[in-house]
Formats: C-alpha cells, sequence, structure tokens
C-alpha cells in the first residue's frame, strides 16, 4: 500500500507538470482511464454524496470529482458523486459534516485534522509546530509510518480513509509590520482557528491569540478586532483576507492535512473487488489534490506579491528560535490528550513518528 500510494503520487506530480494549472476537473493522463485488469467491474448506478469545508472551485471538492471519475470509467453502472461545498448539508458546521458521514446520513467528506480533533484530539499530531520542513516531509510521512499511525484513528470513529489530502501550512498575515523574528509576533492580535495545538502554538510565540468563527474573521479585521490570522493561502484568499492584510510570513511552522472519508458501513457494503477499486480511487484523488492545493498556493504566493502585499519568508535563524519557543508544545499536546483519556505512551510513540 505504501509503494502504491507514493506511484500514485509520482504520478500525479507528473500530471500536474504536464497539464495541470490549478483546482479545475481532472483529465487522467493515458493509460490511467483503462478498466482494471482490462475488465470494467460489476456496480449498480448510484450517486454518492460529499461535504467538504471550502467552497466548490477549490481542490477540495474537486477530489471527490477525481475519485468519481477513477471509478466511472472502471465499473458497469453509472457512479457518481454529489459535491455540497461549503458543508451545506450541515448548514455551514464542519464537526456536523463528519458526524454525518459517520452516522451515514452523508456518504463521504473532506475535512481538516484541527476539525477532526473535536472527536480525537490525537489527530492534531501533524500540526505539531516545524515537524515538516518541505512538502516531500510531508508525503514521506502520508506514504509511509504517518499514514499507518492515522489510519486506525480515523477508522476507529466509523469512517474509512480513503486517503489523505492537505489544507497545507498555514501562513500568518497582518496588517501591522513584517514578521522577521520572534519579537516581531509577540503582541499581535491573531485570529487562530480553535484547536488546542494552535493556542499552544500561537501562546508559545508570544502572540495575543484569539479564536472566532471563520465566517468573522474578515469583519474582525476590517475593524481591529485582530490584527492578523493564520491559514493557508488558498483558504485566506477565498476570503479576500488581503483586502485588509498588508504582511504575509510564508512559512513551514504549521501543517493541516485534509482526511478524506467514507462511511464505514457503506464502504463495508460493496465487493471486495469494488473496495479494492474505491482504495485506489482515493488514494489517487487525495495525492491528485495534494498537488493540486500546492500549485493554488503557489499561484496565490505570486498574485498576493504582485498586488503589493509583503511576503517574508523566515531566515534559517529565524526559523530556529521560533522552533526553540515552541520546544515544550508537543509535550503540552501529549498532556492534553492524556487528560482526555489516552494512553501516555502510545501518544508520546504517535508523536516521535511525526517528529523524528
Amino acid at each position: 500500500m505504501k509503494k502504491f500510494l507514493a506511484l500514485l503520487l509520482a504520478l500525479c506530480m507528473v500530471f500536474a507538470l504536464c497539464a495541470c494549472g490549478g483546482s479545475g476537473d481532472t483529465d487522467n493522463e493515458e493509460g490511467n482511464n483503462e478498466p482494471v485488469n482490462g475488465d470494467l467491474i460489476e456496480c449498480e448506478d448510484m450517486t454518492l454524496t460529499f461535504c467538504c469545508s471550502c467552497p466548490d472551485n477549490t481542490a477540495w471538492a474537486n477530489m471527490a470529482r477525481v475519485f468519481a471519475e477513477y471509478i466511472n470509467e472502471r465499473v458497469t453502472g453509472n457512479f457518481e458523486v454529489e459535491v455540497y461545498a461549503l458543508d451545506q448539508l450541515t448548514n455551514g458546521s464542519q464537526t456536523e459534516g463528519i458526524q454525518a458521514v459517520a452516522d451515514g446520513t452523508i456518504d463521504m467528506s473532506g475535512h481538516s485534522n484541527l476539525i477532526y480533533s473535536n472527536f480525537d484530539q490525537r489527530l492534531n499530531v501533524v500540526s505539531l509546530p516545524f515537524i515538516f520542513d518541505t512538502t516531500d516531509d510531508v508525503d514521506a510521512a502520508f506514504n509511509g509510518d504517518g499514514y499507518d499511525a492515522l489510519l486506525p484513528i480515523v477508522e476507529n470513529l466509523g469512517l474509512h480513509l480513503l486517503g489523505v489530502g492537505e489544507n497545507g501550512f498555514r501562513h500568518i498575515t497582518n496588517n501591522k509590520r513584517a514578521i522577521e523574528s520572534l519579537a516581531d509576533l509577540e503582541g499581535l492580535v491573531i485570529r487562530v482557528a480553535g484547536a488546542q495545538v494552535l493556542k499552544d502554538e500561537y501562546a508559545a510565540w508570544g502572540a495575543n491569540y484569539t479564536t472566532a468563527n471563520w465566517s468573522e474573521v474578515y469583519t474582525g479585521l476590517q475593524t481591529g478586532t485582530y490584527e492578523g490570522q493564520e491559514n493557508p493561502l488558498p483558504t485566506a484568499d477565498a476570503a479576500s483576507i488581503t483586502d485588509v492584510q498588508n504582511f504575509c510570513t510564508y512559512w513551514t511552522g504549521v501543517y493541516d492535512c485534509v482526511f478524506f472519508t467514507m462511511n464505514q458501513e457503506l464502504y463495508d457494503s460493496f465487493s471486495a473487488e469494488m473496495q479494492a477499486l474505491i482504495d485506489e480511487a482515493g488514494a489517487y484523488a487525495a495525492a491528485d489534490q495534494r498537488v493540486k492545493n500546492r500549485a493554488d498556493d503557489g499561484v496565490t504566493l505570486e498574485k498576493w506579491k504582485n498586488s503589493g502585499v509583503t511576503v517574508t519568508e523566515l531566515s534559517a535563524e529565524a526559523a530556529a528560535e521560533f522552533k526553540e519557543a515552541a520546544k515544550d508544545v508537543p509535550a503540552k499536546f501529549v498532556q492534553t490528550c492524556v487528560d482526555l483519556g489516552f494512553d501516555k505512551a502510545e501518544v508520546e510513540a504517535l508523536v516521535a513518528i511525526f517528529t523524528k
């Protein structure tokens, strides 16, 4: 499975360089459309539902379409997936979106590990500070021991893990000053997502952090309630953050993945041959989503630079300063999990996989 995932990602990377320029619909490379083993798999006509928290024109939503295309060209029936972006089916609630898939009222979803922490705090292990230096490090983790460690945690929620996509590195924006060192972040009023690991990180970095619903952030930045926020660039750009933010710190301090899941009982209802195809499609679509999300990130970065946003990338010395300031966050993460009833040794082993 690990080798297969790595191969899929490599194929996606080649395809992205040759034919992909964003998060639009994907036409698979020649050869990828051939039926598995040369034969179509028996499957009745069906339409599944998929929910995600991002808009319809993003790599998140497109992941479900790529998944459906991969399967539809290899089965006898008409296999479709209806995309409900912005968690339309749960009135915008990401947590309820995940719960609905576990309950079976929605078939599939793509949501951030930070939202999943409402169900299992351990899934925020991927957002510990500075555990990935590059996207290659991310892929190595999700094609190897990291994926194997996360798999049972996600599936214990009544969900079948199809693959791991990404939201990406969470970059800081603000309207006060460029953040070139730890001292520059100190005291800034930064809105962070509500996950405990983010609170611990920004406390360690000296920010005057606060939490708020994402729907409130633009207005809060506009009125001065907050001076900054942190998010992957495509997410921030979709909310027109640069209308009210002048500075961006582009770094690898915090990462955020996307779990691509299916209701477990639904998955179990398929034949073994169909399950194998679903797993192939899920791994392919998640790897493809990571490629497209990174392309969108790069496009957004250039767009911001061209629009006058001051973009700062940390020097090695500044990054080391931030790392040192957050050195106790992994231990706090372990204690948070222990306080919730998880075994300390097991959580420490999980942290070790991602911080080695």
